[in-house]
């Protein structure tokens, strides 16, 4: 079901909430509650700063990497965009040194850069962001390797995105959850679309009732906030959902139990560009059944 569609039922429109790094809290009434939080999620999809603004994802190479948008360049950027040579982005045992091209404004934290300048990667506590016009760049790090991930706010997947599509909400598929913790410090392996298996800490686990059987799932942090992530796949993937599985957030757990509301499944970033790098569900959150819930698979606009 179209968002406009959910939106034309038969309860009061609402105001698109705030964007915001959490979800709206939920009243306890289920469809009104259930209406925001997928207003919430497709403001926050089509901002300034979501994935529909990746145009690039490009890997490093020990020493100077030209970026521009001059052809051949080791980090391409769009010729209506950039010059021909805009910076050397230098890699040297894991540490990248912008070197920017003399007349060229790159600004990071809204001061322009004008010298060599070291970059934070998203690894560091904060990764540098620069700004070129409507693009911005940052170095991230994958395993052993160094990327530099671009976006454009005027992206066309952004100016033309033409919305979600749902499964009806259905109560039946808010269920309580139990948690049990992990000892402190526990990670696990977890595999990305590129290849790469990365250790991610998780808090612990949770155990629900769903499909007739109960299921122990895998819950991870990434958020540092008590709120539990999960990447869950089950038999809709590559057919109705998207095919690598789909993501789901629940509240911190309080006393021991918290709610999985399989309504608010979403698509990882990778169901809308090739340029992100998501994890895949562990072994034991595939799930053996069909989750008739949530977002489904994401169809791209037909090219004009």
């Amino acid at each position: 079901m179209r968002l406009a569609a959910l939106l034309a039922l038969s309860i009061p429109l609402l105001a698109a909430p705030a964007l915001d790094a959490q979800p709206p809290a939920d009243t306890g009434d289920f469809l009104r509650d259930e209406t925001t939080w997928r207003a919430w999620r497709l403001e926050r999809l089509t901002s300034e700063t979501s994935w529909l603004t990746l145009i690039g994802l490009h890997w490093l190479r020990e020493g100077d990497n030209a970026l521009g948008s001059a052809p051949g360049s080791r980090l391409p950027l769009p010729a209506d965009k950039a010059t021909a040579k805009v910076a050397n982005l230098r890699l040297e045992r894991g540490a990248v040194t912008l070197i920017p091209e003399p007349g060229v404004e790159l600004v990071a934290g809204g001061r322009p850069i004008s010298a060599a300048t070291r970059l934070a990667t998203d690894h560091d506590e904060e990764a540098t962001l620069v700004e070129l016009g409507s693009l911005n760049f940052y170095v991230l790090v994958r395993g052993d390797r160094v990327g530099l991930r671009v976006r454009d706010r005027e992206a066309k997947l952004r100016r033309e995105f033409p919305g979600l599509d749902y499964f009806p909400p259905d109560p039946a598929y808010r269920l309580t959850a139990r948690f049990t913790p992990n000892p402190p410090g526990t990670t696990v392996p977890m595999v990305n679309v590129i290849g790469i298996t990365e250790a991610v800490p998780s808090p612990g686990k949770l155990t629900v009732t769903l499909g007739g059987a109960e299921r122990t799932l895998v819950a991870l942090d990434d958020t540092g906030d008590g709120r539990l992530f999960l990447i869950l796949g089950d038999l809709t993937n590559g057919r109705e959902t998207y095919g690598a599985g789909r993501y789901l957030y629940t509240d911190p757990p309080a006393d021991g139990v918290t709610v999985l509301d399989l309504n608010r499944l979403y698509n990882p970033p990778c169901a809308f560009t090739a340029y992100s790098t998501c994890q895949l569900p562990p072994r034991e959150n595939e799930l053996p059944l069909r989750l008739e819930v949530g977002e489904k698979k994401f169809v791209p606009p037909a090219p004009a």
